[in-house]
């Protein structure tokens, strides 16, 4: 009978490949495991942005997405490209959803609200999606547009908030449609982690008015500077309107939480479907959740085959293991957005510490936790394929703080070495990869301001095992991990997957 081949796939989250040392947190940290297998076993870079992953030519990859594409084994067209295209091809004013939002404040003489974070980013929204919306608005006629602005500060320079203030206040000048009500930090508004007076804080701010006072955005933002406030922790602030005007979320309005990625808009959309706020029409861009109870802008399509499926099938045990920031990551949406564990699928979230603000505070984070479990896993041959997802290059490359940066590199590279160290004795294969960059650039040449945002560059791909010494190219795409994982493990490639493997 043939031996059952097993892997390991670790995913590097935030460890991207740039040669350049200067303002390279995992090129100037100590790196002694990675930097020998690097050395020794064979490795590739992927492509980790733009069309590679189903994004527009030059966008940078994100957690969400790049997940489902490792897992898909194929690019998967994301939510930023189908809504762009729906603009570019006048396609909104046909989507039921949100013509039923705009139909429904006509009706009640009501306002419309649109929520969620303005700028370029396009992680998790872009701003042209608001003024798509602002401008349908104004051509169906919707008597008031209210705009809660979230700041972003992490898929862009931490001081960047007032230009996409200012763009947007200048659109709704011209366009004669829109206030912004309030403005508040994705800190507060956009938490993921049950930080439940985070997202309180943001609620109340948008549907009772509760929070700091200003008579404009842009003094809000300013004051928030003034208080060391950058874009991503802006407290919520509410902008006083004029008398008669009505910036708060009432009875018969209509919100459109313009947000397309859903991880970090669960919390504040539970909080306004739970809510007592009467006729509410509410709208979200892509789906949140699947129990929520609102129309979908842009609902989900099916991705079928995907790696977790084709290793359950065929009997094999898999273990999905990282701690709460990624477990999402990890397992929905390496699933290609199925909540629902496959059969052999057992699932382990380790706590990742609440107890702070930010985590360069413990920059070790859970990962000695994380590889302490792949390594006993390993030992007792539980399963036969281990994903473990180990984040403290981009959830620490966020901050941009290069001495914090480093000290989560230098976490994972121990990691490396005794999960290595172990797979190979027990005869497993371990990939060791990543789903985008962010640890080796934390200063963006252009504004001179810290780099917290994702990066566009390749991602390693190295190949550690006691069988194989060659890889059939240097240079692939993520669409290419689960393809190689499958040639390993045995398992024929599905026809959908387009991604090739790596090895012979």
């Amino acid at each position: 009978m043939t031996k059952q081949e097993k892997i390991v796939l670790l995913i590097l989250d935030g460890w991207g490949y740039r040669e350049e040392k200067d303002h390279n947190a995992i090129a100037q940290a100590h790196t002694p495991n990675y930097d020998r297998l690097w050395r020794d076993y064979p490795h590739a870079v992927l492509e980790a942005a733009g069309t590679s992953v189903g994004l527009p030519e030059g966008q940078m990859g994100t957690s969400e997405v790049n997940h489902m594409v490792i897992g898909a084994g194929r690019v998967v067209f994301q939510d930023l490209v189908k809504i762009d295209q729906a603009i570019k091809k006048d396609n909104m004013a046909s989507n039921e959803a949100i013509m039923k939002a705009l139909e429904h404040v006509k009706k009640q003489q009501s306002c419309l609200h649109l929520q969620g974070l303005v700028s370029s980013g396009g992680v998790h929204s872009h701003q042209e999606h608001f003024y798509a919306l602002l401008s349908l608005a104004k051509r169906v006629g919707v008597p008031r547009v209210a705009v809660h602005v979230f700041t972003d500060g992490r898929d862009t320079p931490p001081k960047s908030a007032l230009k996409y203030v200012r763009e947007l206040q200048d659109f709704m000048d011209k366009l004669g449609l829109g206030r912004i009500a309030s403005v508040t930090g994705r800190y507060w508004a956009m938490d993921r982690d049950s930080n439940l007076e985070r997202t309180e804080a943001a609620f109340a701010a948008i549907t009772k008015g509760e929070g700091r006072k200003y008579p404009s955005v842009l003094q809000a933002i300013e004051d928030a500077y003034d208080r060391q406030e950058t874009d991503e922790f802006i407290k919520p602030s509410v902008i006083e309107m004029e008398p008669g005007e009505e910036g708060c979320v009432s009875s018969n309005d209509a919100v459109i939480f313009v947000n397309f990625r859903s991880d970090r808009a669960i919390q504040l959309s539970q909080k306004f479907l739970e809510s007592d706020i009467a006729n509410l029409d509410y709208v979200t861009m892509s789906q949140y959740r699947k129990e929520f109870n609102c129309r979908v802008a842009f609902p989900p399509e099916k991705v079928e085959n995907t790696l977790g499926e084709v290793i359950s099938r065929a009997g094999l045990r898999q273990l999905r293991v990282t701690e709460t920031e990624k477990f999402n990551h990890l397992t929905y949406f390496l699933n290609c957005k199925k909540m629902k564990a496959l059969e052999g699928e057992d699932r382990m979230m380790l706590d990742s510490y609440s107890d702070i603000a930010t985590h360069d505070e413990r920059p070790q984070m859970r990962t000695p936790d994380i590889a302490r479990e792949i390594v006993q896993d390993i030992k007792a041959g539980t399963h036969e394929v281990i994903f473990a997802n180990l984040c403290n290059g981009d959830m620490i490359g966020h901050t941009a703080k290069i001495k914090a940066v480093k000290k989560g590199v230098e976490t994972i590279d121990q990691a490396l070495g005794q999960i290595t160290q172990a797979g190979l004795t027990k005869d497993y294969h371990i990939i060791i990869t990543a789903d985008h960059g962010n640890a080796e650039e934390v200063l963006d040449q252009q504004s001179g301001q810290p780099m917290t945002s994702h990066t566009i560059n390749p991602v390693p791909f190295i190949v550690v095992s006691n069988k194989y010494h060659n890889l059939k190219k240097t240079a692939g795409e993520l669409q290419d991990i689960a393809p190689t994982s499958l040639k390993i493990l045995g398992q024929p490639q599905p026809i959908e997957m387009t991604g090739e493997s790596l090895v012979e």
